[in-house]
C-alpha cells in the first residue's frame, strides 16, 4: 500500500468532518428539522425565523378576529332580543288604541309597557364581552361631506312636520368651498325639507333661510358672511311673519315676511345635499350640532345654545354625530328618533378613536357600535301612550334592524379576514417547512453512505497505524550483520 504524506495528513481531517456531518444528519432525523442551528444554514435559518414570526402573527390575528366576531355576535343577538321586545310593545300599544279596550285593560297595558321598556334598558346595559363594554357612549364627531351627492337623509315623520309657523334651525358648519353659484347649484344646503324649510349658505357666504307658508316668501339672507375653513354656528328663526338670522349666537338680520303660516309637503329631511327637480345643492365641508325646533327661539335661547347650554323645549330633531365613525345610521338625540342614513361618501370624522381595535396579522381592524339608549330609540317617555307611540316603536324597530344588518355585515367581513389569515398562515407555514423540514428518507440514505465512507477511512487509518508500528519496530530492532 502506498499512501502519500499529504493523504495521510488529510485522512484524520476527513474523518473529523465525516463525524460532524453524521452527527448533524442524526440530529435531523431525531428532530425532523434540516436546520437545527446557525451552522447548519445561516441564511435559511434567518429566513425561516422571519416566516415563523409571520405565521405566529397570522395565528394571533385569527384569535383576535375570533374574539371580535364573538363580540359582534353578542351585539347581534342582544339587538335581536330587543327587536322581539319592541314588537311586543308595539302590539300592546296598538291594542291600547283599540276602542274596544277597556280602561282596566289599558292600565294593565301601561304597566306591561313600562316593564318591557325596563327590559330594553337592561339589554343595552348588559352588552359586554369579557366584562368589557363593546359599545361607544359618545365620541365628539362631525359630519364630513367632500364629494357630490354626499348627504344624510331622514325619512319624513310627524316630528319633522312642524305643527306651527314658528321654526328654528341651527347648525355648526365649516365650509371648504362656496357653491359655484349656477342655476342648479346656487347655494350650499346645510339642511332642507324640500319646499318646506331650509338652512343654507349662498355662493358668497351669506346665510340663507326659507320657509314655505301660505305663499312662498323666498330666501332671506344675512349681512354677515360664513368664512371658509372656520367653525361657524348659524341659526335661522321664523316666528309668524318675522324671520331672523344669527351667526355665532349673535343676531345678524331681521326680516318682515309677506305672510306667515306653514304648509308641510310630506318629504324627507336632507342634510348636505338637495337633489330635487330644480336644484342640485351640495355642501362641502363639515356640519355638526344640528337642531330643529317647532318654536321660535329667543335671542337668549340662541346665545345659550351657542355657549353650550342647550334648550330642549320643543326640540324636534337633534343630530350631534357623536356615536363613532362606524355606525350605519346617524342618531337623533331629541327623543323623536328621526335617525338618518348616509349616502354618497358622507362620513363621520372623530376627534378621537373609541372603536375597538383588533390586530389582524396585517394591520388593525376597527369595530364600533354605538351605545343605544331609550332616548335614541324615541321611547324614553312611556308614561302616557299617545297616538304616535306605535309610529315611534316602528322607527325604533327600523333603527335596531339597521344595527343588526350592520353587525351581520361586520361578521361577514370578519369571516373573510379569518379565512384570509388561515390561507396566508398555511402558505407561510408551508414555506417554513420547505426550508426547515428534513427529508428523512433522503437524510437516512445520505447518512448510510457517509457511515460507509467513515468505516473505510477508519480502516485506512488503522492500517496506517499498523504499518507505521511495524516499520518503527523494524528500525529500532538490533541489526544482525553476520549474515552479510
Amino acid at each position: 500500500m502506498t499512501i502519500s504524506n499529504s493523504a495521510y495528513i488529510q485522512l484524520p481531517k476527513n474523518n473529523y468532518k465525516l463525524t460532524e456531518t453524521i452527527d448533524r444528519l442524526k440530529k435531523q432525523i431525531s428532530t425532523g428539522s434540516r436546520i437545527n442551528g446557525f451552522v447548519d444554514d445561516a441564511a435559511g435559518l434567518s429566513l425561516s425565523e422571519r416566516l415563523k414570526k409571520q405565521v405566529n402573527s397570522y395565528n394571533t390575528g385569527i384569535q383576535n378576529l375570533t374574539d371580535a366576531k364573538s363580540a359582534t355576535e353578542l351585539v347581534r343577538t342582544t339587538y335581536q332580543e330587543t327587536v322581539n321586545t319592541l314588537r311586543q310593545m308595539k302590539n300592546l300599544a296598538t291594542k291600547y288604541q283599540d276602542s274596544a279596550t277597556s280602561i282596566e285593560e289599558k292600565n294593565k297595558i301601561q304597566q306591561q309597557l313600562l316593564l318591557l321598556q325596563s327590559d330594553v334598558q337592561n339589554q343595552f346595559k348588559n352588552l359586554k364581552y369579557e366584562n368589557k363594554k363593546i359599545t361607544i357612549d359618545s365620541v365628539k364627531g362631525k359630519l364630513d361631506l367632500s364629494t357630490y351627492e354626499d348627504a344624510v337623509r331622514m325619512a319624513d315623520n310627524s316630528a319633522l312636520q312642524m305643527s306651527s309657523s314658528s321654526i328654528t334651525m341651527e347648525a355648526k358648519v365649516n365650509l371648504t368651498s362656496y357653491a359655484p353659484g349656477t342655476t342648479l347649484d346656487d347655494r350650499s344646503l346645510v339642511l332642507g325639507k324640500y319646499g318646506n324649510y331650509y338652512l343654507t349658505i349662498n355662493s358668497t357666504g351669506s346665510v340663507g333661510i326659507y320657509k314655505y307658508g301660505t305663499s312662498s316668501s323666498g330666501y332671506r339672507e344675512s349681512v354677515g358672511k360664513v368664512s371658509l375653513g372656520q367653525d361657524t354656528t348659524i341659526s335661522g328663526v321664523f316666528d309668524g311673519n318675522m324671520a331672523k338670522i344669527y351667526i355665532n349666537g349673535k343676531l345678524d338680520s331681521t326680516f318682515t315676511l309677506p305672510g306667515s303660516g306653514y304648509e308641510d309637503r310630506e318629504v324627507d329631511l336632507t342634510i348636505g345635499y338637495e337633489n330635487s327637480p330644480k336644484f342640485k345643492r351640495q355642501f362641502t365641508g363639515t356640519i355638526d350640532d344640528i337642531r330643529i325646533y317647532d318654536k321660535a327661539l329667543s335671542d337668549s335661547d340662541i346665545s345659550n345654545n351657542y355657549k353650550g347650554s342647550v334648550t330642549r323645549d320643543h326640540l324636534q330633531g337633534e343630530w350631534l354625530f357623536n356615536d363613532g365613525d362606524l355606525n350605519s345610521v346617524v342618531y337623533d338625540t331629541s327623543g323623536n328618533n328621526s335617525f338618518g342614513t348616509f349616502s354618497g361618501h358622507a362620513q363621520v370624522i372623530n376627534d378621537s378613536d373609541a372603536n375597538m381595535n383588533f390586530s389582524t396579522g396585517e394591520g388593525n381592524m376597527r369595530i364600533g357600535f354605538s351605545t343605544l339608549t331609550l332616548s335614541k330609540l324615541g321611547i324614553a317617555d312611556l308614561s302616557q301612550i299617545q297616538s304616535n307611540t306605535s309610529d315611534k316603536l316602528d322607527r325604533a324597530l327600523n333603527l335596531i334592524s339597521s344595527e343588526i344588518a350592520k353587525s351581520e355585515a361586520v361578521t361577514r367581513s370578519l369571516d373573510s379576514r379569518i379565512e384570509s389569515n388561515q390561507k396566508l398562515m398555511e402558505k407561510y407555514q408551508n414555506s417554513f417547512n420547505d426550508i426547515r423540514s428534513a427529508n428523512i428518507q433522503e437524510v437516512s440514505s445520505q447518512l448510510t453512505k457517509l457511515q460507509m465512507q467513515q468505516d473505510t477511512v477508519a480502516d485506512l487509518l488503522e492500517d496506517i497505524q499498523k504499518f507505521n508500528k511495524k516499520t518503527v519496530n523494524m528500525l529500532v530492532s538490533p541489526l544482525d550483520i553476520s549474515k552479510y
